[in-house]
């Protein structure tokens, strides 16, 4: 009886834990990845819709249809994954706490959201009061870029930094063609390759990481 509960736990202890056999369930998205998708996925073709009005027929028909695809691409992944992670929000780890965090969606959040808001309104207003409306876009780009280090601080998902910096590049880029004599590129460099960034990292942002 003693030979036959020491194999037992042997046999217990050596038994590979079904959450690590293939390595594939300990592959998620990151906490918030999918809500931050759809937000930098909105933004995007926000971007293109609205900074292509210069382009020809042709070309802003190109733009606009290949943002739409990849936005609905992301929207359809991202559902998927919210309702996965909902439907599995309250089975517990193996530290016992609940395998879904709570909602990021604090106070703090809230309160970054409503200076964004607060920034893009009063910088697009001054710059068009100055009589350089033209700049607003490349305002935007800065203010989205500097939200998505916020984003990424709540959401603890370091990629959205890097989303932040190059957003905010492209941003500081259309000022550049600016001040370089070279209006017709802020549109193009502010705009649209931002709006193609955002869709980029929102796709992204839905690839699983090591859990």
């Amino acid at each position: 009886m003693a030979d036959d509960d020491e194999r037992r736990t042997m046999m217990t202890a050596e038994a590979p834990d079904p959450d690590h056999t293939t390595g594939l369930s300990t592959r998620r998205t990151a906490d918030g990845a999918e809500i931050g998708a759809l937000i930098g996925a909105g933004f995007g073709l926000l971007f293109l819709v609205l900074n292509t009005v210069q382009f020809s027929t042709l070309g802003r028909t190109l733009v606009i249809t290949v943002g739409v695809i990849v936005f609905a691409g992301i929207v359809v992944f991202a559902v998927r994954g919210l309702l996965r992670k909902r439907g599995g929000g309250d089975r517990l780890g193996e530290t016992g706490k609940s395998g879904r965090r709570e909602p990021p969606f604090g106070r703090a959040y809230w309160i970054i959201v409503l200076i964004e808001a607060v920034l893009l309104f009063a910088g697009t207003r001054l710059l068009a009061s100055l009589g350089h409306s033209e700049l607003g876009v490349a305002w935007v780009a800065v203010v989205v870029g500097t939200h998505f280090f916020a984003l990424g601080w709540v959401f603890e998902l370091d990629r959205f930094h890097v989303l932040a910096t190059a957003v905010t590049l492209c941003g500081i880029g259309g000022f550049i063609a600016f001040f370089a004599a070279a209006p017709a590129f802020i549109p193009v460099i502010s705009g649209v390759i931002s709006g193609f960034v955002l869709l980029a990292f929102a796709v992204w942002a839905l690839a699983p990481t090591e859990r």
